[in-house]
């Protein structure tokens, strides 16, 4: 009977025990947690504390990372080292300066703005003019009749980021141009600098030297057309005072043929000296009569035939003095004529002037016109480049690398905080 007894005994103490054991474990599980909750709230932490991080999280976050390294890092800075060192090709800048300048070798200046109308500001406005014209697909036109410009910019041998397509279109060309080309003018003192660029330093001389030469070109026509149009302006005006001083001078004749008058003043001298000769023998007459009259009757013949000459002589002046001026209206006389004329002759004067001083300047216009007085004055020739200046291979390495850099520091930084959401 006793060893049933001990039997049951030994299982109650090994199940005490068990129990013990069980509590124990337990009560060791719940510190260690509280101590995990307070180490850290990160449930990333815990897992990795516990040894229950998920790992495929992490290998799709470490994917991402290194996509991004190789992206935006590992890739712009591998090409851009390739291609500025290895492939770029050297492109050599030829640089000049000019001045678009006004002579007055003839004429003073208020002359010359009178006549021709170019002030001083003129200049100004010219400069700017060839200035858009180097910058300007018409540019392009003139350079293309003196140098095959698809050969200087879309040779093969130019890496094909920096040469021209061959099948551009027109407004490729001139975007493509004004990167290769520069034009600035200093504000104080009107010189222009212009800087053109191709892929030998040959090229960008002989390139520059054209349109140079283009640039001239355009400001002599800007120059021939400013005299053509004075020209024909001046020849115009010359024109119309020959008219109106043709118009004149026939209605001044249509009134002399009329009047039978040549001129007044002749005439006011023919009729004077008439006038003074009749009276004169007039007065001759008069003193016979009077001599006479004491010795001889009236009634006699002679001194009937003198009075008539006597009355001959009076009515002859009186006739004349009529044909000099008069108070009737109806009678032609010539202080009536004139009036008349001298309105005429005075129009005829003007138009004589006024033709006289159309013919001095269109003289003094064709004479200044065979001058050149606005041109470009280019006092420092194409140089011939010796060494290429662009691509500048270390800046744009460098800007490479900046901003491979920041964008890769930006992307992990953005992946970092995504990360952490999720996690």
């Amino acid at each position: 009977m006793t060893e049933p007894y001990h039997t049951e005994s030994s299982e109650d103490t090994a199940s005490a025990s068990a129990l013990d054991y069980s509590r124990d474990v337990a009560k060791r599980l719940s510190v260690t947690a509280r101590k995990l909750r307070l180490a850290t709230s990160s449930r990333s932490k815990l897992f990795k504390a516990v040894g229950l991080r998920p790992r495929l999280l992490d290998r799709a976050f470490l994917t991402v990372a290194v996509a991004i390294t190789t992206l935006l890092l590992i890739a712009p800075i591998t090409m851009g080292i390739v291609y500025y060192v290895f492939l770029a090709s050297d492109q050599y800048q030829s640089e000049a300066r000019f001045t678009v300048r006004s002579s007055t070798p003839a004429l003073g200046r208020d002359q010359i703005a009178r006549v021709t109308g170019i002030p001083t500001a003129k200049i100004v406005q010219d400069t700017q003019i060839v200035m858009s014209y180097i910058s300007s697909s018409e540019m392009l036109t003139a350079l293309s009749e003196k140098i095959d410009l698809m050969e200087v910019y879309s040779n093969r041998e130019i890496d094909i980021w920096a040469r021209l397509a061959p099948n551009a279109s027109a407004e490729e060309k001139l975007k493509y141009w004004k990167k290769m080309t520069s034009v600035s003018v200093a504000a104080s003192s009107g010189i222009v600098t212009v800087k053109t660029r191709a892929f030998t330093a040959e090229d960008s001389r002989r390139v520059l030297k054209l349109v140079l030469e283009a640039s001239e070109k355009i400001v002599n026509d800007v120059n021939a057309r400013i005299w053509t149009d004075v020209i024909k302006t001046s020849g115009t005006n010359l024109q119309n005072a020959a008219n109106q001083l043709q118009a004149a001078r026939e209605r001044l004749q249509i009134a002399r043929n009329k009047t039978g008058v040549l001129t007044v003043e002749g005439s006011s001298t023919v009729l004077t000296t008439l006038i003074a000769n009749a009276q004169q023998e007039m007065l001759d007459l008069q003193q016979r009569y009077q001599s006479q009259a004491d010795r001889i009757s009236k009634n006699a013949p002679q001194m009937r035939v003198l009075q008539r000459e006597i009355d001959s002589k009076l009515s002859q002046i009186q006739h004349l003095k009529t044909q000099l001026a008069g108070q009737n209206s109806d009678e032609h006389n010539l202080a009536n004529v004139s009036l008349d004329m001298s309105q005429l002759e005075l129009e005829q004067g003007l138009a004589e002037r006024q033709f006289t001083a159309s013919v001095k300047t269109l003289e003094q216009i064709r004479f200044v016109s065979k001058q050149q007085l606005i041109y470009l004055d280019a006092f420092l020739a194409p140089t011939l480049p010796e060494d290429a200046e662009y691509p500048q291979r270390i800046f744009w390495i460098g800007s490479i690398i900046a901003c491979s850099v920041s964008g890769w520091a930006i992307a992990l930084g953005l992946l970092s905080v995504v990360r952490n959401r999720l996690n």
